[in-house]
């Protein structure tokens, strides 16, 4: 009988003593909770660069958070090996893992750090893009003295403005400031909000036409020593934040809102429905780049992510300079936590990306991105009479 009660009851304690606690129970549970949710979110991410929003829209949001969807789920992975949950760990580390395939378009590991000012070859092509916002900071001060003084300091080889302004006077005024570069100045772009200019000689420039919405863009074709290539500037849709709706968001005003629900659906709405005219333009710009006879440059502001996929459409068989040559997270919208690159500078394999940089001056609300290309594939040689760049 002793041996009974000491074999139920010593076995009842035991029972007890691996029982875990009530906050491990606790903690587990949320957990759970957490990496469904970012499982589900990088599905929907993965999903979502390949489905066009117009067709399947639920998709086109989560990618907008990608990178911090990815980080909690690689977060939750973490937790899941501490606790020794192999069957968690296992199911985690498929997504985690299949997220590293893209998670050089958000960061560059920076292994073979370079000091000092390094040193580059005589010929290679310095690109300069920027979104000026009609050359005005955040308070709304002019700044065009100082854009156009650090334009000079760079010395880039090609100028791309997004937001450029549209009155002739303003215009006018720039590019006096702009001297030893040619603008292309097309009369059309009095509509639009982009222009180039360029120490080398343009062939010709047009505007790019058949895009819905407030979208602009223009190509030029440009004579660089014995080779012709087509430089692509676009300004896709805007994302139709305001500033009220940048400060709800930045300062957690939803928390304490009661009409949270109306204006968080209508921020959701404005950022679908851009969503939707982006894909229609990066069709149409597409379409451009495939029927390139030159290789191709393309700069601008995307108004996207590079999980997008109106970015995933336009960049289809370029490279990214940023994927190419850049370093640690290199945001170029200064704004949302500096979470966001939405500005780019695509080449075709023609290019190797020599540098990338995003250089950190406070004279817009986006950083321009700066880099260093060589043409290294020659193509067809194209002479159309124009004298090559000393």
């Amino acid at each position: 009988m002793a041996e009974y009660y000491h074999n139920r009851y010593g076995n009842d304690r035991k029972r007890k003593r691996n029982r875990p606690p009530i906050w491990a129970l606790l903690a587990d549970t949320v957990m759970a909770v957490v990496s469904v949710l970012a499982v589900a979110g990088l599905l929907a991410v993965f999903i979502g660069q390949f489905v066009p929003p117009d067709s399947m829209w639920y998709f086109s949001l989560p990618v907008l958070v990608a990178p911090l969807i990815y980080m909690t789920a690689t977060a939750a992975a973490l937790y899941w090996i501490i606790r020794w949950k192999w069957m968690a760990v296992t199911a985690m580390s498929v997504f985690v893992v299949a997220g590293l395939f893209y998670v050089s378009l958000f960061y560059k590991l920076d292994i073979a750090r370079q000091y000092g000012e390094p040193a580059y070859e005589r010929g290679n092509i310095k690109v300069l893009s920027y979104n000026v916002r009609i050359f005005r900071n955040d308070l709304w001060e002019n700044r065009t003295d100082s854009i156009t003084e650090f334009v000079k300091r760079m010395q880039p080889d090609i100028v791309c403005f997004q937001e450029f302004p549209t009155l002739d006077s303003v215009r006018r005024e720039i590019n006096g400031l702009m001297d030893g570069y040619t603008p292309c100045g097309l009369p059309s772009l009095s509509d639009g909000f982009v222009e180039c200019y360029t120490k080398y000689g343009i062939i010709g420039c047009e505007t790019i036409t058949g895009m819905e919405g407030t979208a602009s863009g223009i190509t030029a074709d440009l004579r660089i020593g014995n080779d012709t290539v087509r430089l692509v500037n676009i300004h896709l849709q805007t994302t139709s934040i305001s500033a009220d709706d940048k400060e709800y968001i930045s300062r957690h005003r939803f928390i304490s809102d009661t009409t949270r629900e109306k204006k968080i659906h209508g921020i959701a709405r404005r950022l679908l429905d851009n969503n939707i005219l982006r894909a229609q333009q990066a069709r149409v710009l597409r379409r451009i780049i495939d029927d390139s006879p030159y290789p191709v440059i393309v700069c601008g502001d995307f108004n996207d992510v590079p999980m997008s996929y109106a970015y995933r459409k336009i960049a289809r068989r370029l490279d990214d300079t940023f994927s190419r040559a850049g370093h640690g997270y290199a945001h170029t919208f200064r704004g949302f936590y500096n979470m966001l690159r939405i500005d780019y500078i695509l080449v075709s394999p023609d290019f190797e990306t020599l540098s990338y940089e995003v250089p950190q001056i406070d004279a817009s609300d986006h950083y321009p991105v700066f880099a260093r290309l060589k043409l290294t594939q020659k193509k067809e040689k194209y002479d159309f009479g124009l004298p090559a760049k000393q």
